[in-house]
């Protein structure tokens, strides 16, 4: 499949491998069909927002002020839909993608905790930044302090 800005992208990966043929496949798969969409940078955007702006998760203490927040990202994003005179079924295109995003973190967090047994000292040493996003539900701890 060819990206937005002209670059090919393909399933095929060095981390085929290691097992992770699934998750690759899954989100390839998922980039097709959003490729398909065609989505502006602001459609893109907004959706990532509400995306992340996700009142699921299990550590949230306050899900019904995130609950508010998604939703009034959801009504930007329609009305950004409105404004470029796209297909009125986009947004629920866009949003029949949330079953497969939520299967793909869900393969992602199962592989980074298999990857986080067989080298925690690697683990241990992730990017700041992607402890933060995965450490609610994955501990980088040491387990031979176990």
């Amino acid at each position: 499949a060819t990206g937005q800005h002209g670059a090919v992208m393909s399933p095929s990966s060095p981390l085929s491998p290691s097992g992770c043929d699934d998750l690759i496949g899954a989100v390839f798969e998922l980039g097709r069909t959003l490729c398909r969409l065609q989505l502006s940078d602001e459609e893109l955007a907004l959706f990532t927002a509400a995306v992340l702006l996700s009142p699921d998760r299990p550590w949230l203490t306050e899900s019904k002020k995130v609950q508010k927040l998604q939703d009034k990202i959801y009504v930007a994003l329609q009305h950004e839909i409105q404004k470029k005179h796209s297909a009125e079924d986009k947004l629920s295109k866009m949003v029949s993608k949330l079953p497969l995003m939520k299967t793909i973190c869900n393969l992602h967090l199962d592989k980074l905790e298999f990857f986080r047994l067989l080298h925690p000292e690697t683990a241990m040493n992730f990017p700041p930044l992607y402890k933060e996003v995965f450490n609610s539900e994955l501990q980088y701890s040491d387990p031979r302090e176990s």
